[in-house]
């Protein structure tokens, strides 16, 4: 059996993902701000194992008692031959020319989108070490951590701060017994309520405005559920984690 905890599973990609991962052979554990009523569902339908909990993972406080949680979840888990993170949770705001960035959004940005996965692979790291089962984390990164884009100064630091830390549970791994694998994978541009908000905002605020909203408009965005079923299928490989910097559209 394999034990999955996603966050991020209301909406967007989280949610397609979700609905790729629910099955009676895995135990699914989602976390979000908002309940999914659909996923919730399918799982009684189908008889699927799905923990649900509702966390903001912009809130430290919050964060820290959902880790010492789902510390306890993992440590109690029976029969799992494999245990997989799945960082997803993120937002691209505040977009804004850095002058005027804030201290509280600016907090929050970075707590939702950097510290709440590192303080969750904390805690999935340190419950699962001496479980004997395979460990795999996959962080959801952007194109925006590797590439700077004027107004998203800090989705881009928090995006490329989050691809290091992937690297640092590589290196700390290596030389362990049972080595989790890691990596941060850059889904490409997919049509959710983010990019939504994304061609709402201003040109003085976001230069690169019109570009988006061309790739709505050319139907060159990817489609959540199609690029979900690309990412599970690619945490399933026999090779995840060999590439520790990735993007789905190179598969």
């Amino acid at each position: 059996m394999q034990f999955v905890i996603l966050t991020g599973a209301s909406r967007g990609l989280g949610a397609a993902m979700a609905a790729q991962l629910l099955s009676p052979s895995r135990q699914l554990v989602c976390v979000a701000r908002s309940p999914n009523e659909a996923l919730a569902t399918r799982a009684r339908a189908s008889g699927a194992r799905l923990d649900y909990r509702l966390c903001d993972l912009a809130d430290a406080t919050g964060v820290t008692r959902l880790a010492d949680s789902l510390g306890q979840a993992l440590r109690s888990a029976g029969g799992v031959s494999r245990f997989v993170l799945i960082n997803n949770a993120g937002a691209v705001e505040p977009i804004g020319r850095i002058e005027t960035l804030a201290a509280a959004p600016l907090t929050a940005a970075l707590q939702l989108n950097l510290a709440a996965a590192m303080l969750l692979t904390a805690s999935f790291l340190a419950a699962t070490d001496a479980s004997g089962a395979e460990r795999r984390v996959l962080n959801i990164s952007s194109g925006a951590a590797r590439y700077p884009v004027a107004g998203w100064s800090a989705y881009c630091s928090a995006k490329a701060a989050l691809d290091m830390f992937t690297r640092c549970i590589v290196a700390e791994q290596a030389s362990r017994p049972n080595a989790a694998r890691a990596c941060s994978l850059a889904p490409g541009v997919v049509d959710t309520d983010m990019q939504a908000s994304i061609r709402a905002v201003d040109a003085a605020d976001f230069p690169s405005v019109e570009r988006f909203r061309k790739l709505k408009a050319d139907g060159a965005l990817g489609a959540p559920g199609e690029i979900a079923v690309r990412i599970v299928a690619y945490l399933e490989r026999d090779d995840f984690g060999e590439r520790e910097i990735d993007d789905i559209r190179e598969h």
